[in-house]
């Protein structure tokens, strides 16, 4: 029994410290200069590191596509937290999942080390789903500003692909980044249409669609392109108050479990505990 809760207690150690360190590795500063600035996640370049990516590029190849496709998508829209590509994140979940499993069998729980692979497995799944759900609602959060922004640069006489670079200059956050990129694709390239209707695909957000829907009809049908952002501003001011609005909503039925479970049992023993108290001195 207390060789089973070592192992299993070095299992979960071991797990959660091959998560933090695959994720939190670096590449040298070298390869980080020649690829500054451009989107791509930077590869590692650490020999462990580099060994988690070619685990990962190995496990790839048998892994299913619905899976791997669902993966890289989620990936994106998160932004590649922490330089995490593909390859590289499927080598994290192989080794926490490989490495927690073994040692169960060792301690003699075959089913355990099973379910607790698997388990592990998906782990960084969800880790890279909430990463995501931030990143969106920090970018829903920034629309409204950023379009002011464009407005005020585009009202000002600069065309829309230098306020774009404008904006992505002065300002910081996840949908400066995305604007960003979306420079480099213009730079390299790709039509603004394609490269707009690209950032809408990256971010998954209904705002970020809505603009990029509009500048592209805008753009098609000659409308001022200052209009068309201040209309989209105002627009995404009334939607970001409603919001607001729904949550505080919300709120007091959130609020009603807490006071339930928390508040009333209180109040209860406060108020009748004395009379309780009372009857039994009678």
């Amino acid at each position: 029994m207390n060789l089973t809760l070592t192992l299993g207690a070095m299992a979960l150690v071991g797990a959660i410290g091959m998560l933090w360190w695959g994720v939190t590795a670096r590449p040298s500063a070298a390869r980080a200069n020649l690829f500054a600035g451009l989107p791509q996640p930077e590869a590692p370049a650490s020999k462990w590191a580099s060994t988690l990516n070619g685990l990962g590029q190995a496990t790839r190849r048998v892994l299913p596509n619905q899976l791997v496709d669902g993966l890289e998508v989620n990936l994106v829209q998160a932004g590649h937290p922490h330089g995490l590509d593909l390859p590289r994140l499927i080598g994290i979940k192989v080794a926490l999942a490989g490495m927690s499993a073994f040692l169960l069998i060792l301690a003699g729980k075959p089913v355990v080390a099973l379910v607790a692979g698997g388990l592990l497995f998906f782990l960084p799944d969800y880790w890279v789903m909430s990463m995501r759900d931030k990143r969106q609602a920090a970018m829903q959060a920034e629309v409204a500003d950023t379009i002011d922004q464009l407005t005020i640069c585009v009202e000002a006489g600069l065309g829309f692909d230098s306020a774009l670079a404008r904006v992505a200059t002065t300002t910081d956050g996840p949908l400066t980044e995305e604007l960003r990129h979306t420079i480099s694709d213009i730079q390299a390239g790709v039509p603004r249409a394609q490269a707009l209707r690209m950032l809408a695909d990256r971010a998954q957000i209904i705002e970020i669609r809505q603009l990029v829907t509009g500048l592209i009809q805008a753009q098609k049908h000659g409308v001022p392109l200052a209009q068309t952002l201040r209309t989209q501003s105002a627009d995404m001011r009334l939607r970001r108050k409603q919001t607001l609005e729904e949550k505080a909503a919300k709120l007091t039925v959130k609020m009603l479990f807490p006071i339930i479970v928390c508040f009333v049992p209180v109040f209860m023993i406060i108020v009748a505990g004395p009379a309780f108290l009372s009857l039994g001195n009678l």
